[in-house]
C-alpha cells in the first residue's frame, strides 16, 4: 500500500522535504508510519519524540484525509492505500 506524508512548515525546515511517499505492507497503521519515516529521516525521530510535542514544545497532531486523529491511538488507526497523512505543528507569531 502507498500513503502520502506531508509534513506542516516547522516539521519542513526541520526534515525536509515536505511530501513523503510510503510504501507500507498491509495492514498498517499510523504507528508504522511514524516508524517508517523515523527510520528514514532519524532527524524527525528527534524532532517528534513521543507525547505529542516537539522537541522545541510545541505540539503536533496527526491527521489522516484532514481528519485529527489522537495521539493514543496512532497504532490502532488503520491506513488504506492511497491514504494523506498529514503532521502539522502549529505556527506561532505575530
Amino acid at each position: 500500500m502507498r500513503v502520502t506524508v506531508k509534513l506542516g512548515e516547522l516539521l519542513q525546515q526541520a526534515v525536509a522535504p515536505g511530501e513523503i511517499s510510503l510504501e507500507l505492507s498491509e495492514p498498517a497503521t499510523l504507528a508504522d508510519v511514524l516508524a517508517q519515516l523515523h527510520i528514514r529521516f532519524p532527524e524527525l525521530a528527534r524532532e517528534l519524540p513521543p507525547g505529542g510535542k516537539t522537541r522545541s514544545g510545541l505540539p503536533y497532531h496527526f491527521f489522516v484525509n484532514r481528519r485529527l486523529v489522537p495521539e493514543t491511538t496512532l497504532a490502532s488507526h488503520p491506513l488504506k492505500d492511497g491514504d494523506v497523512v498529514h503532521i502539522l505543528s502549529p505556527a506561532a507569531g505575530g
